[in-house]
């Protein structure tokens, strides 16, 4: 091989060195949680982390019905502490997945597990973004185990068909948010079944539905994120 040919492959290599170092650095420093308390135990929820997922359960033992909660790309599970901890303090427990890589795509199916170790009671599932399409994917593929939808600025993927899915369906949207793709976000609604409910919160933004911070490309929210968090879980108490 000659002198050249060696250079030209050397470059190439570090172009592509520098190429995937720059994917793993984005991949390994994910949006994270602002304000830790909301990952504290009180006396009406009781918050437990694993290595596979966060919980937050009513200190008074109920029946009702579970979230299972997939986060949206690059956003760690913590970040949605603030909605889970309130849905809990409503009697709702709330389970937030853990995703490999802070990506729900790399385990859509994680619902599974969530659902064999807290089993005994009806699910519904829900999921930000990117978790909520891949929330919507597990319904897809497994429409009997449970009991509904939630998707919070997201919308079913092209492949994904839920006309005929049977539990009841919230989307909930932020009127300012600067993230979703509107286009695909008015066609997905074609892929939802007729009992769907929508939901748009009055100056909310795509970031407040979790406690990260403003998201790269979203717009500024109009109202506190405390506030959406409360619209947010009205929603979702209300409607299961």
């Amino acid at each position: 091989m000659k002198k050249w040919q060696k250079n030209i492959l050397v470059t190439i290599g570090i172009i592509v060195g520098v190429v995937v170092a720059a994917c793993l650095y984005l991949l390994a420093t994910p949006y994270k949680l602002v304000d830790q308390e909301s990952m504290q135990s009180t006396d009406e929820v009781i918050v437990k982390e694993d290595s596979g997922w966060i919980s937050f359960f009513p200190t008074e033992e109920n029946e009702e019905i579970g979230v299972i909660f997939y986060p949206g790309g690059r956003v760690e599970a913590a970040a949605y502490a603030p909605i889970a901890k309130m849905a809990a303090e409503e009697g709702v427990p709330f389970i937030i997945a853990k995703m490999p890589l802070h990506l729900a795509v790399l385990n859509p199916n994680k619902a599974d597990k969530v659902i064999k170790r807290f089993g005994d009671r009806e699910w519904v599932i829900a999921g930000h973004s990117l978790g909520g399409a891949m929330a919507a994917r597990y319904v897809e593929n497994n429409p009997n185990k449970v009991a509904g939808l939630i998707l919070m600025a997201a919308y079913p993927p092209e492949a994904d068909d839920l006309t005929s899915f049977k539990g009841d369906v919230i989307t909930i949207e932020g009127q300012l948010d600067g993230v979703i793709d509107e286009v695909a976000l008015t066609e997905g609604d074609a892929r939802l079944p007729s009992q769907t409910y929508t939901i748009i919160i009055q100056g909310g933004n795509h970031s407040q539905f979790g406690d990260y911070g403003l998201q790269k490309g979203d717009n500024e929210a109009e109202i506190p994120k405390e506030e959406q968090w409360k619209r947010i879980v009205q929603g979702v108490v209300r409607s299961f």
